[in-house]
């Protein structure tokens, strides 16, 4: 049995509802609303299976909860890449490590005529609201508005126009009326930019030129500034133009050159600072303020991009699999002397790392951060726990249970919350033993469960949600 898929190998999500899932524990009357979470709902096609994690058809999951029950439904995402794949069987645009086959003409004409693109429009990563609206997001130029209370697709659009040949990343940052978000554009000359994609049209707000664009899946934003911390997994773009291999393995790594951190001003959209770090590689950022005259960045970091090769499917069904531990690292930029200090935060392994996002963005004052984790205690297999670090000393804590799978924990509040870590985790849990999933609520304080509601069905492992309270 696989550590990673209940039956062995990589499946396709089962579409349905349930009213009343069995719970046990119970649910404070405060917790209301609904926790909806994007990620892989098809990996095996007609005749042939994708790939890679990050490849799969997007599906979105939602546990309503209210009156201390819970209720589900999933649904995949329409878009155009999903209704071309259900009508030919196959893929028909390129995902992450996928590619349909195409000749290299094909290539070439799907690059050069925007009527033909080749980008998938998949957004299988994260759901966000943004302007009012339900959003799926992925790492595409086109967003997926969805019903929330349905799952249904609205419509699908381009928050920046011309946005093809376009990369974004799949984590906006808000504060106030706005969300910002980081687009990749490639060509003759390669930028990143930064837009407030709130606004119809996408506000075009920075325009930094590079010469090898970054592959970015987030980026940093304190109060003053955007950061864009571009590890040297890199593309010269004249390979996408031609490529003979999938997008992700047109990238190289180029550990020699460092990673390059662009220091934005938010309010002018300049060009603060550069700076040349040792080289890593990072999924997201967690944190990021100002301390008088310097930055500091909290980041999930490897010492390489080698996670990417151990998310392949064939890799990921292997029971003995290690994966690269990412750790909470913190730089400490100096604007005025241009120099920087690096440090582990803590050395317990950490990804898809959440905090108390709305008080504590932005704020030196955050103390905690949740992710999951491969526990000290059973290093080999999959993310087999909940981690929460303090940020202040470094000290880890965990959840864990044999034979479980817990997904991103996202921290809920309680009403008179004082801190980030008095509220709820909220948690998927893929149960591979019992070859079915289950929504688990963790006390954020202690780290005990309090209440779980366990579906008939395995929820295949996916990415990030959000709780959208009533």
């Amino acid at each position: 049995m696989s550590l990673f898929f209940p039956t062995g190998v990589a499946q396709n999500q089962k579409i349905y509802s349930l009213d009343d899932v069995p719970l046990t524990g119970k649910i404070p009357e405060w917790l209301r609303g609904s926790y909806i979470r994007n990620g892989p709902g098809m990996f095996q096609l007609q005749n042939k299976r994708l790939n890679h994690w990050f490849d799969a058809m997007g599906a979105l999951h939602k546990f309503t909860i209210a009156n201390g029950k819970v209720s589900y439904q999933n649904l995949m995402i329409e878009c155009e890449s999903y209704k071309q794949l259900t009508e030919t069987g196959d893929i028909q645009f390129s995902e992450f490590a996928s590619d349909p086959c195409k000749s290299i003409f094909k290539k070439v004409q799907s690059y050069v005529f925007p009527s033909l693109p080749n980008m998938t429009d998949n957004p299988k990563v994260n759901v966000a609201k943004i302007a009012g609206k339900y959003m799926a997001l992925g790492e595409t130029p086109m967003q997926v508005e969805f019903d929330p209370h349905t799952l249904k697709t609205i419509g699908v659009s381009e928050p920046v126009p011309g946005g093809f040949a376009y990369k974004t990343t799949a984590h906006p940052h808000f504060e106030e009326q706005h969300a910002y978000n980081l687009v990749v554009k490639f060509g003759m000359q390669s930028y990143y930019k930064m837009y407030d994609v709130s606004k119809p049209g996408g506000k075009p707000i920075a325009t930094v030129p590079v010469q090898k664009p970054a592959y970015l899946h987030g980026f940093g934003m304190s109060k003053k500034y955007f950061i864009i911390a571009a590890g040297p997994l890199t593309v010269v773009p004249i390979q996408l133009l031609f490529w003979k291999r999938p997008y992700i393995e047109n990238h190289h790594w180029n550990a020699k050159d460092g990673a390059s951190i662009y220091i934005i001003e938010k309010a002018s959209g300049k060009l603060k600072a550069k700076f040349t770090t040792e080289a890593f590689f990072s999924f997201h950022h967690v944190n990021a303020w100002e301390e008088g005259e310097e930055l500091i960045m909290d980041i999930n970091a490897y010492d390489d991009a080698s996670i990417i090769q151990k998310y392949y499917l064939k890799e990921l069904e292997k029971e003995d699999a290690v994966l690269p531990t990412g750790t909470l690292r913190r730089y400490r930029f100096n604007l005025r002397t241009k120099k920087y200090n690096a440090e582990t935060v803590s050395t317990a392994c950490i990804e898809l790392p959440r905090i108390d996002y709305n008080r504590y963005n932005t704020d030196s004052n955050y103390s905690f951060t949740y992710g999951v984790s491969v526990h000290p205690s059973h290093p080999k297999g999959f993310y087999n726990s909940i981690v929460k670090i303090n940020s202040k000393t470094g000290d880890a804590f965990y959840w864990t249970e044999e034979g479980c799978y817990p997904g991103e924990p996202f921290f809920q509040p309680s009403p008179q919350s004082q801190n980030d870590e008095d509220g709820i985790l909220i948690s998927i849990v893929l149960d591979a033993a019992n070859q079915n999933s289950f929504l688990l609520l963790l006390d954020a304080a202690t780290m005990q469960e309090i209440a779980r509601a366990r579906l008939p069905e395995p929820v295949v492992y996916g990415f990030h949600g959000e709780f959208f309270a009533k």
